[in-house]
């Protein structure tokens, strides 16, 4: 079961998508990170993040971010797509955790019940 962190994790396409397409529509209205954050209300770091990949930013971000950049939000958002039932993992860490109980957490002669 995916706890509610798990579920916010985006796939590197969509977040390299997202980074992209800012990137390039702030570049189209020829705006700086500091101009296109004070007009949108978002600080030049959160957007230097977006536009790194760093960070998606939210739903409120994104549509001031257009709202910005007299842009839609399929223009912000161009490319990225989301099929139900797949799931995509980022990397592979190559070894798997397992856990073992500890002495006390075992009954009485070793062996489960």
């Amino acid at each position: 079961m995916s706890t509610a962190k798990e579920a916010r994790i985006m796939p590197y396409e969509a977040k390299a998508r997202i980074a992209d397409n800012l990137f390039v529509q702030r570049r189209r209205a020829e705006l700086s990170q500091g101009e296109l954050g004070e007009a949108a209300m978002v600080t030049p770091a959160h957007i230097t993040d977006i536009e790194n990949g760093k960070s998606v930013g939210n739903l409120d971000t994104w549509i001031r971010l257009a709202g910005a950049l007299s842009i839609s939000l399929d223009d912000l958002l161009a490319g990225v797509d989301w099929t139900p039932g797949e799931i995509e993992f980022e990397i592979d860490a190559g070894y798997e955790v397992t856990f073992e109980p500890f002495a006390d957490d075992q009954p009485e002669g070793g062996a489960e019940a």
